[in-house]
């Protein structure tokens, strides 16, 4: 292509990106003007500079080129680009540009390209670009060397002739040398205008200001600036908002877009030009991607359990020491009352904030467990010591809830795991008062064991309970989840199995009852020092799907 005669390489281009990579598009925008045309995606794709600039980079793009359509011979080379950071792992949705380099972009942006629109002098795509990297260093702000200037990184980052002279307009006598050296006919007043209102909103009387009105030859334009309705327009009300709506968009709704998009890859051939081998790649990139997304929308909401837990674990824990403390005092005095009617009624009302306040107790040392579990020191345990352990430990409390508690016989018990004992029976424990509570009275919970075969041992606890519905599965172990079914994931106690078991270089999965197969909680264990330090996310994720195929 032209474009990639006159800048490079892709190969070099990619060793830039290597170096700084600081303005990568959003992972969004990259699912958009890959697998959409640029006429149905370009409203949300112009926000991102990461993008816009990808296409500029690669397209024959000049000032006057109708924009957007200009940019979508650029799309397989920006493809080709795309494919190639993806393979190399990076995060496509972590640009680097900071946030209020990027708020004033877009604002002066929007309003370049309003003034196009009243105008008429020029399109308001051309405006609304030129105006986005009217200063490209601030974009790069803290990413690169100081003395670097605007014109040098512009080459350096093969933007196009015509952007480079929108660059001149910012220097002494910038719109006279910027017109001189060919910049399209009043784009320069146009971007010097945004420039001074996207920084003050009264800049309709600086004197310059009104000089450059006069040079674009519409009178009263300034008194049709509203920089308030502008923002309002574009983005809602408030830039700031939709800049960090734009980078917290959660992962799972970029994941689903990228699973749509490989699903198109696979089912109807979107890529034409490519051969089976290049589609292939590009599903693995993107499963990459979600994947990765995913589990960094596991830590964010991680981090959020863990800062909830510091904070309330010591604000909940004060007031409510004090409410059991009392409780209990005044309840081991109530032979001091004489009327026995009043001593039975606060009887049982003491006792009984006793037990709600002991059950909040219970609810916080789970939580500060799942946020910050102490560190496993792990060791050779026999399996049938922890299991015989929490049975006895739940076997009255199974009673009392009317439900069957036991072992499911067999000579596997005799084998050992390599975890830490505390946390091996929490966990244990926890994925069984589960299935106590799912049981229901007149039903039944059992803890059996097998050997997977791949050094890891797999703990089994079934029950009788009709189990959640196909589509709660996946939140079964999210402490976050509020829609499960009565009986089933009360507390953190499945949280905190999960989080343990991660630890503990395990896994835990569940398999919904089918037929006349029960409820099952499958728990793998390491079969010895060597599984645990051979134990991967990739067999973590092998097991789960070996879990399902045997249900």
């Amino acid at each position: 292509m032209a474009a990639l005669a006159e800048h490079g390489s892709s190969a070099t281009f990619l060793n830039l990106i290597m170096k700084t990579p600081w303005l990568l598009p959003r992972l969004s925008s990259v699912s958009d003007f890959i697998f959409k045309p640029l006429s149905e995606s370009w409203l949300d794709i112009k926000t991102d500079p990461g993008a816009v600039y990808l296409l500029l980079r690669y397209s024959d793009a000049h000032a006057d080129t109708d924009f957007p359509a200009c940019l979508e011979n650029a799309r397989p080379a920006v493809s080709e680009s795309v494919l190639s950071l993806l393979r190399m792992g990076f995060s496509l949705d972590a640009t680097l540009v900071s946030n209020d380099s990027l708020v004033n972009a877009l604002c002066r942006a929007a309003i370049a390209s309003e003034i196009a629109c009243i105008t008429g002098k020029v399109s308001s795509e051309l405006a609304w670009v030129g105006a986005l990297f009217f200063d490209f260093k601030s974009l790069a702000k803290n990413h690169i060397q100081e003395q670097t200037d605007n014109a040098t990184l512009m080459r350096q980052y093969g933007l196009p002739v015509w952007l480079r002279l929108v660059n001149l307009l910012s220097g002494k006598d910038g719109l006279e040398i910027a017109t001189a050296a060919g910049l399209h006919p009043y784009l320069g007043e146009i971007l010097l205008i945004a420039d001074q209102y996207s920084r003050d909103g009264q800049a309709g009387k600086s004197l310059s200001v009104r000089q450059w009105e006069k040079k674009l030859k519409y009178p009263g334009l300034l008194d049709k600036i509203d920089v308030g309705a502008i923002v309002n327009k574009w983005f809602g009300g408030n830039i700031r908002t939709f800049v960090n709506s734009k980078r917290k968009t959660p992962e799972s709704v970029i994941a689903e877009s990228l699973q749509f998009a490989m699903d198109s890859i696979h089912e109807n051939r979107l890529i034409q030009s490519r051969d089976n081998v290049e589609s292939e790649a590009y599903k693995a990139a993107l499963q990459n991607q979600i994947q990765s997304g995913s589990q960094r929308l596991h830590d964010m909401k991680l981090q959020s359990v863990v800062e909830l837990a510091g904070g309330a674990g010591h604000e909940f824990n004060n007031p409510l020491a004090v409410i059991q403390g009392q409780s209990q005092f005044i309840l081991a005095r109530m032979d001091d009352l004489e009327i026995e009617e009043t001593r039975e009624k606060l009887k049982d009302s003491l006792e009984s904030i006793v037990r709600q306040a002991k059950r909040i107790n219970l609810i916080l040392r789970n939580l500060m467990q799942f946020a910050r579990p102490n560190v496993p020191a792990p060791s050779n345990l026999e399996c049938k010591g922890i299991v015989e352990t929490v049975i006895e430990k739940l076997e009255d409390w199974a009673s009392e809830k009317k439900v069957m508690l036991s072992p499911v016989d067999g000579e596997l018990f005799n084998c050992s795991i390599f975890a830490d004992p505390y946390q091996a029976r929490t966990i244990l424990e926890n994925v069984t008062r589960n299935g106590i509570e799912a049981a229901g009275i007149g039903g039944w919970v059992r803890i059996g064991l097998e050997n997977s075969g791949s050094g890891q041992i797999l703990l089994f606890v079934e029950d009788s309970g009709p189990g959640p519905a196909s589509e709660d599965v996946a939140n079964l172990f999210d402490p976050f989840f509020s829609g499960r079914q009565a009986g089933r994931g009360q507390g953190l106690g499945l949280s905190v199995a999960w989080r343990l078991i991660k630890l503990n270089k395990g896994n835990i999965s569940f398999v919904l009852p089918s037929g006349f197969k029960p409820t099952r909680f499958v728990i793998s264990f390491p079969m010895n020092e060597l599984s645990a330090l051979n134990f991967s996310e990739q067999s973590a994720s092998d097991f789960h799907e070996a879990i399902i195929k045997a249900a």
